[in-house]
């Protein structure tokens, strides 16, 4: 879904000083609109032009390793993943040999030229790899792909080395997969390291804290399950005084998976990011009743194995449990307004302790009300019907009214929300045909809606 930029980018574009380089984009995985979708974005370092080609295979590979861990593997349908083909005017990366954690040096001192000035021995810890040039990465994000929500980046070198922060980072060593994965538990969920590593980078996080108390600790509905319990960092202070969920998560050792509390606060953070619900129909929340069978539908974003359930209420009365569409007709909704909702929850059991109060719960509500019992004088009954369904290259539009006083505009828009035709026409009196050319229209469903001041009413057609 459609991010803001930091701080920084943001400051450089008012000042109109972004002018990011554009590069060869290309898609790994595409689930979705972007702004529907949590957006990972992977850019190389090192990378020279000929060795775009090595970039694109580590980036799938990263990719595919990533999907390959519980809870990416059920929540793959909510991602889409990008790599930008950014081109370094030399190979390899920085090492300055300067690392006080280790005899330097590891291996040899070198600099290469590198759009992202990528090193080793950040901070003098010789295995913290950095991307350093932090504003050539968000000009390249600005440029590139602006509606990302993780960026990683791909250090062409085959040294052990990677860090976390606002983007992960991994070099292209044997175990280059699993530390991305490590890393991007850091940037994209926020998890802290179970192993101890330092002072400074104690802190509360989903699954690091200072409270041993079982009963109130915040991972404290899985003590007991899958290994889960309250283990220091180590048997003296300040170590002793922080304490992980579990002995071999893959934040404290790469052979790991993630833990039951790491996994738990990665769904969370996907459903921070975006809803289940990917579409919904009518589009519009105020819906006239006019005699007429009224038609409502969602499409959802399903994990895999589908964890979802769905209640439809008629005034907060349970009418459908097992369908993602519903029919009402006149005869059940009489003259009375009503309030239509679907609710959608995630029931997975990888989570425990939902960030929403009654779960991971999501809804849509409609408001119904009847035209002919609103008391409204400007709008007459209004019958309208489209047919065949599914259909053709020609969809006929039927109607038959008393004189309308006001244009009535249709539309009809993809899953998506695109339009993809508009018209408007003024209602007489008696039936009328009309034939829509939709042959330019790709096979797929589609959204006929008819809309005015005081009317909206829309139907789910399917184009051969």
């Amino acid at each position: 879904m459609y991010k803001y930029l930091f701080f920084l980018v943001i400051q450089f574009a008012v000042l109109g000083n972004v002018i990011g380089q554009v590069f060869d984009v290309r898609t790994l995985l595409n689930n979705g609109p972007t702004d529907k979708r949590i957006n990972f974005v992977y850019m190389g370092d090192g990378y020279t032009a000929n060795q775009q080609g090595l970039f694109l295979t580590n980036a799938q590979s990263a990719m595919d390793a990533q999907f390959n861990f519980t809870p990416y593997k059920e929540y793959k349908n909510f991602f889409n993943v990008f790599a930008i083909k950014v081109i370094s005017n030399e190979e390899g990366v920085d090492h300055p040999g300067t690392a006080t954690d280790v005899t330097e040096p590891v291996f040899p001192v070198g600099t290469a030229d590198t759009y992202f000035d990528s090193t080793f021995d950040y901070y003098n810890i010789h295995r913290l790899l950095v991307p350093s040039n932090t504003t050539a990465i968000y000009d390249v994000l600005a440029a590139n792909a602006a509606f990302y929500d993780q960026a990683n980046i791909i250090v062409n070198t085959p040294y052990y080395g990677g860090s976390g922060g606002s983007y992960a980072t991994a070099s292209t060593n044997s175990q280059s997969s699993l530390i991305m994965i490590h890393e991007i538990g850091h940037s994209f969920v926020s998890l802290a390291d179970e192993y101890w590593a330092g002072s400074a980078y104690a802190a509360e996080k989903a699954n690091m804290t200072q409270e041993s108390d079982p009963t109130l600790v915040k991972w404290k509905n899985w003590i007991g399950d899958e290994e889960i319990d309250t283990y220091p960092y180590g048997s003296s202070s300040p170590q002793s005084d922080w304490f992980r969920p579990h002995q071999s998560c893959i934040m404290r050792q790469l052979n790991g998976q993630f833990c039951a509390v790491c996994r738990e606060a990665t769904i969370d953070k996907i459903y921070n990011l975006v809803s289940p619900i990917d579409s919904y129909s009518p589009a519009e929340n105020n819906v006239l009743l006019d005699g007429d069978d009224l038609y409502f539908s969602v499409d959802l974003i399903l994990p895999d194995p589908n964890t979802l359930t769905f209640n439809w209420l008629l005034d907060g009365v349970s009418i459908n449990t097992s369908d993602t569409s519903i029919s009402l007709t006149s005869a059940e909704l009489g003259n009375e307004a009503h309030t239509l909702s679907v609710v959608i929850e995630d029931t997975t059991t990888l989570s425990r302790t939902y960030t929403f109060a009654n779960g991971y719960v999501f809804s849509v509500d409609w408001n119904i009300n009847n035209i002919l019992a609103s008391g409204e004088n400007t709008i007459q009954k209004f019958n309208y019907k489209i047919y065949p369904n599914p259909t053709g290259n020609n969809l006929t539009f039927s109607y038959n009214a008393l004189s309308i006083t006001e244009d009535y505009i249709v539309v009809i828009t993809d899953m998506q929300g695109k339009e993809v035709y508009l018209t408007s026409f003024r209602p007489q009196d008696g039936m009328h045909n009309t034939s829509i050319d939709i042959t330019n229209l790709s096979s797929g469903f589609y959204i006929f809606s008819i809309k005015a001041s005081n009317y909206t009413k829309e139907f789910k057609f399917f184009k051969e």
